[in-house]
């Protein structure tokens, strides 16, 4: 259903686009549109060239191909309100629901897993050009901000690889600019479908990332009381829109309190939705440390931010090229010059994108700075750099210089980024799939390995799927509630110890030695015979068969 919605959205933007680009024709308008077709061209048509999959991203596709075509996550938990995961460490659940159509129609592979992103980042432009212009925004304006969003380091790269919270600051966007587009609409029945639209995948956000619920918590209240004061919402609508949004947030609010008190975090039914137990928290690999003295680790944790934003990199590989950053290095003027002409100015736009960085700030003393983290914050620069370069583009010169500029950098980023074939910790190889059909691992009654890659089985889970009952029953305690990791074994894979010349080895067998770690006693011993090697993620191994 929501991914019905979502291409029902793009189809309807398109129209409007063209339908403004009729009623607004001139040389920035057509630019404009040219810039999001090139934007939406590259994600297109470039998603499959990442050569990696971060882990919570594979995770996730598990998740979302078991619910799509079993109807149970991988631990066998139907309709959950949040994902476990593969550790009980829990991920949000939006991103999968959305993507399991897609894997369901399209089959499991890591395109189809992340082409719903694409097309809300797709949405998400044509949508910011359309309300520009029912805004009757100069175009100028138009271009240059459609400009400096679709050539954005940071949001190429986020709407190019499926992590579960990469799309909550689409929903925040997307349910922004609808509850912005309706107010320009005459009383009726499309303004109160559009503002209602816009009010539900604003509530979304909260589905999509944990961290959302402390953005939401200030946003949506004060988006609604501006909305309301000056007079672009009436009292009526917020009658229609609080309540219906209220009814979306319970399930989520339950199992945020839920999850947080230990007496209350077990996996339980209430109404149409499970509530998992986690087994694990996510706060402390997110979260500042409250423990001595809070207010030095709160300090700390802003500086660490603005140095993370002033090195232009948060050390991520998948999230910033070092140099490069979010936004480009010489951005950083502008974005001070636009924070002081909205400060000043103080028009709708700009009292909401002030809004928007108030509701970040808890996110920025408590939470720990990464671009994923502080993921709220981006969309926010971006359009305060946009209101400060709009303040000087004055002149041919100056206009000619800007918009030569950034072509150059986006180019510099584009050979740089496009052309990454590094694989870290924390991140697959997109080909192993492939490298596992070439090796034939299913033929084989047992593949036994022995490797450095301390997420090997996790991988394999991810990228070579079995069915979530089937992966449930084989793996080390099968089905089990209180140990949701994969440690040594599932299906036909089981994991050995190369130094244990006594380990027992069945016949009809692989076995897959990590060449760090095979001396060819092993190999000796058993009598194995060797077939060739085959790097697999980022180890190469050598290959045996059972005599």
């Amino acid at each position: 259903m929501i991914a019905i919605g979502l291409l029902i959205m793009l189809v309807l933007n398109i129209i409007y686009a063209i339908y403004n680009l009729k009623k607004r024709m001139d040389v920035w308008n057509i630019i404009a549109v040219l810039c999001i077709l090139a934007f939406s061209l590259v994600l297109l048509f470039r998603l499959g060239t990442i050569p990696t999959i971060f882990i919570d991203e594979g995770n996730g596709m598990y998740d979302s191909w078991s619910l799509a075509k079993y109807g149970v996550d991988s631990n066998l938990i139907s309709n959950p309100i949040y994902l476990q995961s593969f550790a009980g460490q829990g991920q949000s659940i939006l991103y999968a629901r959305l993507a399991g159509t897609f894997l369901k129609i399209l089959g499991y592979s890591i395109y189809a897993y992340r082409l719903p992103l694409v097309l809300v980042a797709i949405t998400s432009v044509i949508l910011l050009f359309n309300v520009l212009n029912a805004f009757d925004v100069k175009s100028k304006a138009i271009f240059l901000t459609t400009m400096i969003f679709c050539t954005s380091p940071w949001l190429i790269m986020v709407s190019r690889f499926g992590m579960d919270c990469n799309v909550a600051p689409f929903m925040v966007l997307i349910g922004t600019l609808l509850l912005l587009l309706s107010t320009r609409l005459r009383v009726g029945g499309t303004k109160l479908i559009i503002g209602l639209l816009g009010t539900f995948i604003l509530g979304l956000t909260a589905y999509s990332y944990n961290v959302g619920w402390m953005y939401l918590l200030i946003f949506i209240p004060s988006v609604f009381l501006l909305l309301y004061l000056s007079k672009n919402i009436s009292i009526k609508e917020l009658l229609l829109y609080i309540p219906i949004l209220f009814i979306e947030l319970v399930p989520i609010m339950i199992f945020a309190i839920r999850s947080n008190i230990s007496g209350l975090n077990k996996t339980t039914h209430i109404f149409i939705w499970t509530y998992p137990k986690l087994l694990r928290s996510r706060s402390s690999e997110s979260m500042i440390s409250f423990d001595g003295n809070i207010l030095h680790s709160i300090a700390k944790n802003v500086l660490d931010g603005i140095h993370m934003f002033l090195n232009n990199s948060d050390g991520f590989s998948w999230n910033s090229i070092p140099g490069i950053g979010a936004y480009y290095p010489i951005m950083l003027p502008f974005l001070m010059i636009g924070i002081l002409v909205s400060l000043h100015r103080r028009n709708l736009v700009d009292k909401l994108l002030m809004l928007g960085f108030v509701s970040a700030t808890p996110i920025i003393l408590v939470v720990t700075p990464n671009y994923n983290h502080w993921i709220f914050i981006h969309f926010i620069v971006l359009s305060f750099i946009a209101v400060g370069i709009n303040e000087i583009f004055i002149n041919k010169k100056v206009q000619l210089a800007i918009i030569l500029s950034y072509g150059i950098l986006f180019l510099n980023f584009s050979s740089i980024y496009f052309n990454q074939h590094n694989i870290s910790v924390y991140q697959y190889d997109v080909d192993v799939a492939k490298k596992v059909k070439k090796l034939g691992i299913d033929k084989y009654k047992k593949v036994y390995f022995d490797t450095t890659d301390i997420h090997f089985l996790v991988m394999i889970r991810d990228l070579v799927p079995v069915s979530p009952y089937r992966y449930q029953m084989t793996k080390n305690n099968p089905n089990s509630k209180k140990y949701l990791e994969v440690t040594s074994k599932f299906e036909n894979y089981q994991m050995i110890d190369s130094n244990n010349l006594n380990t027992d080895i069945k016949g009809k067998s692989m076995v897959l030695l990590d060449v760090k770690k095979d001396t060819g006693i092993f190999a000796e011993n058993k009598k194995l015979r060797k077939i060739g090697q085959e790097q697999i993620n980022s180890e190469t191994y050598n290959i045996y068969l059972t005599k």
